[in-house]
C-alpha cells in the first residue's frame, strides 16, 4: 500500500508540476514583407489626401488580410501627428484617408499585423507641399494682361 501512495503522489506532483510550466507558443514564421507607399494626389499638398499602401510577401505576391496602422509625424517638434487604420485591401493594395495638417518634411510610420500573426513596420520620409499646385493663388489668370500698358502709365502719372 505504501508503494502505491508513493506511486500515486509522485504521478500527482509529476501532473502539478506539468501544468504550472509555461505553454509553448506556436513559432511564426517570419515573413519578409516588401511594403511600398504612394500618395494621392502627387505631390501631396496640405489637406485632404489617400495613402495607397502596398504590402507583398518576398515572392512578390500579395498580403491581405493585415490591420495597418499610420503614424505621420512631422520632422520637427511641436506640431500634432497624424494617425489612421486600415483593413481593407484588394490585391494587397490598402487605401488610407489622411489630412496633412501642415507643409513640410514628414515622417510616415506604416505597421502591418499580418495575417500569420507576424508584423512589419517601415518608415517613409515625404515632403508635403504647403499649397496645391490646384490652389486658385497658384493658377494665373488667363485673361489678365500682367504687363503695364503705356496707357496705364501716363494715367497713373501725377496731376
Amino acid at each position: 500500500m505504501r508503494i502505491a501512495v508513493v506511486l500515486i503522489s509522485a504521478f500527482l506532483l509529476l501532473l502539478a508540476s506539468a501544468a504550472c510550466r509555461p505553454q509553448e507558443v506556436a513559432d511564426v514564421a517570419p515573413v519578409a514583407v516588401q511594403m511600398s507607399l504612394q500618395v494621392e494626389p502627387e505631390p501631396p499638398a496640405v489637406g485632404q489626401s489617400t495613402l495607397i499602401i502596398t504590402l507583398a510577401d518576398d515572392s512578390g505576391a500579395p498580403l491581405d488580410g493585415a490591420e495597418l496602422n499610420v503614424y505621420a509625424n512631422m520632422d520637427h517638434e511641436g506640431m500634432m501627428p497624424v494617425e489612421g487604420s486600415v483593413s481593407d485591401s484588394a490585391g494587397g493594395v490598402y487605401r488610407l484617408p489622411l489630412v496633412w495638417t501642415m507643409g513640410g518634411g514628414w515622417i510616415v510610420t506604416v505597421t502591418a499585423q499580418l495575417a500569420n500573426g507576424g508584423e512589419a513596420s517601415e518608415n517613409f520620409v515625404l515632403f508635403v507641399e504647403a499649397m496645391s499646385s490646384q490652389s486658385i493663388i497658384n493658377q494665373t489668370p488667363h485673361n489678365m494682361d500682367m504687363e503695364r500698358t503705356p496707357e496705364t502709365t501716363a494715367e497713373s502719372g501725377a496731376h
